[in-house]
């Protein structure tokens, strides 16, 4: 592991300083640094016979950091679209049924997420896959997964493609 640590003592304020310098952001920065050395460590024996183990782990870096960057983004973008009426600085969000929305932030993050981006944003489910990172087809499955949470709870009949109404929440 010597040879690991001595790499990361020379290449990581390196590899640090140009994701600084090319956002501006040094928490952003310092965090996309780190992540691509935790990938590097993870795969040390491939990394430390590529050409440029330093040159990988800067691309890792960047790529980690422009996705961050690109979610933090989308981020703003989808809570501004969430407001609905502006009074006195403070924004209000119309929640079309509490006792359901209730349920839903009791489900794990990710399902949390996921089922917010599709039925308050009406996103489909690459557009959700892109804003949080994993695939179309780990979207298709916490969705599911969260239905199958909501549908315990409430004891209602949940689709996949329409929005939580009154109604459907009635029936629990």
């Amino acid at each position: 592991m010597d040879v690991f640590d001595d790499w990361y003592c020379r290449e990581h304020p390196r590899v640090l300083a140009a994701c600084a310098a090319l956002t501006g952001e040094v928490d952003a920065a310092g965090e996309a640094t780190d992540e691509a050395f935790v990938r590097a460590l993870e795969r040390w024996d491939a990394v430390a016979t590529m050409l440029s183990p330093g040159g990988w782990v800067q691309v890792v870096a960047l790529n980690h950091l422009r996705r961050a960057l690109r979610r933090r983004r989308r981020e703003r973008v989808l809570a501004g679209s969430a407001r609905r009426g502006l009074t006195g600085g403070e924004f209000t969000v119309e929640v079309p049924d509490r006792e359901v929305w209730a349920v839903v932030a009791l489900l794990p993050a990710r399902q949390r997420t996921a089922i917010v981006l599709r039925y308050v944003h009406d996103l489909p489910e690459a557009a959700i896959a892109e804003l949080i990172g994993v695939t179309r087809g780990t979207v298709a499955s916490t969705i599911s997964a969260a239905h199958a949470g909501l549908r315990a709870r409430l004891s209602v009949t949940v689709t996949t493609d329409e929005p939580f109404t009154d109604k459907e929440a009635s029936h629990g």
